[in-house]
């Protein structure tokens, strides 16, 4: 963990030197935390319609079914079916990189939990706080929470593109 940690502090600061690089992990981390639930809410509507449409079409709800019968046949509604399950596929994987780099800031020593908290309130929460509720829940000022807020999806964006990302694609390489 020292050895993440120091690397961590040591893209957190080169990335400080160049305040636009900074500006632009900050924007792009930002960017992509607003979009994080609606990407998991069409996941998740997108896997339940194909579950239905596999039991209304084949008589069983199994996705491994899709596999037999794209394999085997000319179906094109299987074939879209089939689609749509890689699509689900390659958005689990962007989730589980998502998820991976918040583990990883909630084990950063300097406020890594409470960075994790503010941006899993604000960000993860299935239900959308009002402003008043998540200052209540954080127990923060509203001027220390956009504060640690920003600070937090700074960190995200520097573990996600600095370290989960470039980890996974050595992975894939790898496999």
């Amino acid at each position: 963990m020292g050895k993440t940690t120091n690397g961590i502090e040591r893209l957190m600061n080169s990335f400080r030197v160049y305040e636009e690089i900074d500006d632009k992990v900050y924007h792009d981390a930002h960017l992509l935390l607003n979009i994080y639930s609606d990407v998991l809410w069409g996941m998740k509507e997108s896997y339940s319609n194909m579950i239905c449409e596999c039991k209304e079409m084949y008589g069983d709800s199994s996705l491994a079914v899709l596999d037999v019968i794209t394999e085997f046949g000319t179906d094109l509604k299987a074939k879209l079916l089939h689609e749509q399950l890689e699509d689900t596929e390659a958005s689990k994987v962007i989730i589980d990189i998502i998820n991976s780099a918040m583990v990883k800031l909630s084990t950063y020593p300097k406020k890594g939990e409470q960075y994790h908290e503010i941006l899993k309130c604000t960000y993860f929460a299935e239900k959308k706080y009002a402003e008043q509720e998540l200052l209540e829940m954080l127990q923060l000022s509203r001027s220390t929470y956009f504060r640690q807020r920003k600070k937090a999806i700074s960190l995200f964006g520097v573990i996600l593109w600095g370290y989960v990302l470039p980890e996974f694609m050595k992975n894939m390489k790898q496999n």
